[in-house]
């Protein structure tokens, strides 16, 4: 059994409902802003004192647990991301003062600067890009969709938000899974991978993506929760597993209901 899911819970981080107290900057496919309280509260181990994530993405469930006093190592393989999240939980501050830059973003612009953000070098400009594609593009697609008209979700109040931004417990790591995973042995994991879907919904953090090297690397180790879209590849994969199907909705393609399943470790009865 994992050492950090063996400890005795701490009874003052437990309680009755997980809420979303500290909101995500960004905007995710597939994010899981809407299917907190029932991830945490219905499969994640209570008073986990650590846990890993391999993919951080919008960090929806990462942000929650570190809230409520889980020390969480977050990490990913997209360089991009990974900049944004440590520049924001260096000075969140700063970064929403060089952001202020794009905020009457026009099309011209949004295209122009998905076009030459990788000629980028300085982390805070990365990290300012970032999120500002993130905020203007249709359904957070940041580096591969097109601009969302208007960009409703990039105001100045979200900017604002960003300055204000205050977390703990929470490190991100630029780390492929293939390592991040191996190191963390004894702590639980949330993974949250790219999706096995024809949309380029990730551009190029979901290209070539390893899915069978993630199955692999999990079957050998205990101590999981899998979020994954729904399809029988990805079933078939995982024959054996515990596959739940949630119930939570959100807005993301053309359907509001979600179509992911969660697949759980082997021990899982044990650990929840």
């Amino acid at each position: 059994m994992l050492a950090s899911v063996g400890k005795k819970p701490n009874k003052e981080k437990e309680t009755n409902k997980v809420v979303l107290p500290v909101k995500s900057p960004l905007r995710y496919p597939g994010g899981k802003s809407r299917a907190v309280s029932q991830i945490i509260n219905e499969y994640i181990p209570k008073g986990l004192p650590t846990l890993c994530s391999p993919f951080i993405d919008g960090g929806s469930i990462e942000l929650a647990l570190a809230s409520i006093g889980t020390k969480v190592y977050g990490y990913d393989a997209f360089e991009p991301l990974v900049r944004f999240w440590q520049v924001l939980l260096k000075d969140a501050s700063y970064l929403a003062e060089v952001v202020r830059k794009y905020q009457n973003m026009t099309s011209t612009m949004f295209y122009n600067l998905q076009k030459t953000f990788f000629t980028l070098k300085d982390r805070v400009e990365i990290a300012a890009a970032f999120f500002a594609l993130n905020r203007s593009s249709f359904s957070g697609t940041t580096l591969s969709g097109g601009m969302s008209p208007g960009h409703p979700r990039f105001t100045l109040s979200s900017i604002e938000r960003l300055a204000k931004f205050s977390i703990k417990n929470l490190t991100v790591d630029l780390a492929d899974f293939k390592k991040s995973i191996p190191k963390h042995a004894n702590d639980f994991l949330y993974c949250d991978p790219p999706y096995l879907i024809d949309q380029k919904l990730y551009g190029r953090r979901g290209r070539d993506f390893d899915h069978e090297g993630l199955a692999k690397l999990l079957s050998t180790r205990d101590g999981w929760v899998l979020s994954y879209n729904d399809c029988e590849e990805i079933r078939d994969t995982y024959t054996g597993y515990r596959i739940i199907t949630p119930k939570w909705t959100y807005g993301m393609g053309n359907s509001k209901k979600s179509n992911e399943i969660l697949i759980l470790s082997k021990d899982y009865r044990k650990i929840a």
